[in-house]
């Protein structure tokens, strides 16, 4: 059975019934019986934070990061800065060195990763973001300028094609918490479908996968995977190519692997609630997400009982009509059903 932790007030009292008598009533017994058990209950406290920290359901972040160590191919993700391509105007002979500091108008500050002894007009070098994370991804055309001006250097630098990407934010401690708890179930078998799944969800950025053995024919495997914290869920040949070289020394020798990108079939709503508030709208859509996030995955049929259910199970929802979809939405193999959105009837 379950230990239980005596109150504080139930260690108080058993202290003092083992101290009371005739002769002790009035004496330092009742100063030391409450002396006694505050330290006893910080003891218990104790007792049940390190109960805590021997399974990852519950262990803090600091030993849940010691366990996945020592069970993760590759423990927690660390934030990555995002990086590209700048474009300048410069004089001849002019340097620029690495680490020189770039800032862009809303304050997100960038370095230079690739020093330069300029031509005269156009130059480009490589820039990567200071602070690591999402917030350094930028689109091409951003402008920055020197934190500190570079003889013959112009005070103008432009992101260009295909912008700054791959900033990611470290890894969060209940998407660590949750591949560390996959680790117990799942246990490796030489390259099963789980195994491929396990593999894309240890590279940084990958937060869903799916194997599908056999998908370009006899000994292939295909494997799509979603990066759903960048601004772009759906990755770009690029990264694919990065999750495939990382997966290829871990692979069976004999399997063909083909690292594909799911192709997005957005489901619509039209949804006439009842009452008609803000409030019922907002927690319709938010069960509407939540349902494709749990029952949508690559190839599920999204069942429209299931869709009825989940909109009625909206707070404050007692009544719908519900015109689009009129049946079950069906993926083809390649596909992943998201969420398009609600028109309001």
């Amino acid at each position: 059975m379950p230990f239980e932790t005596p109150s504080l007030p139930v260690l108080i009292n058993r202290t003092q019934a083992d101290l009371a008598s005739d002769s002790l009533r009035r004496s330092d017994a009742q100063v030391l019986s409450r002396a006694l058990s505050g330290a006893a209950y910080g003891l218990y406290g104790y007792l049940n934070w390190l109960a805590d920290q021997i399974l990852p359901d519950k262990a803090d972040e600091e030993t849940l990061e010691r366990i996945a160590a020592l069970r993760l191919n590759q423990p927690r993700n660390a934030a990555q800065p995002a990086e590209g391509s700048v474009i300048f105007s410069a004089a001849a002979g002019a340097v620029l060195d690495v680490d020189v500091v770039l800032q862009a108008g809303d304050g997100r500050m960038y370095r230079v990763t690739t020093g330069v002894t300029t031509a005269a007009g156009t130059n480009t070098t490589t820039i990567e973001a200071v602070d690591a994370g999402a917030l350094g991804n930028a689109d091409a055309g951003l402008a920055l300028t020197l934190v500190q001006p570079v003889p013959g250097i112009t005070n103008a630098f432009t992101v260009i094609a295909p912008g700054l990407a791959g900033g990611i934010a470290k890894e969060s401690v209940e998407s660590l918490r949750a591949r560390v708890i996959r680790s117990y179930r799942v246990i490796p078998h030489g390259g099963s479908a789980d195994d491929y799944e396990t593999w894309a969800l240890e590279f940084p950025g990958v937060t869903r996968a799916w194997c599908r053995g056999g998908y370009m024919g006899p000994g292939t495997v295909g494997l799509f995977v979603m990066r759903d914290n960048d601004p772009e869920p759906v990755p770009n040949p690029t990264q694919l190519l990065e999750i495939k070289s990382y997966i290829e020394p871990l692979r069976p020798v004999t399997a063909e692997l083909y690292v594909l990108a799911p192709t997005e079939k957005s489901v619509h709503y039209s949804i006439h609630p009842v009452p008609d508030t803000s409030a019922v709208r907002a927690a319709i859509a938010a069960s509407l997400i939540d349902l494709h996030e749990r029952e949508a995955g690559l190839g599920d049929k999204l069942l429209i009982s299931h869709i009825r259910e989940a909109i009625s199970g909206a707070a404050g929802e007692t009544d719908h009509s519900l015109t689009v979809p009129a049946a079950d939405v069906i993926a083809a193999s390649n596909e992943l059903l998201t969420f398009g959105g609600i028109t309001w009837l």
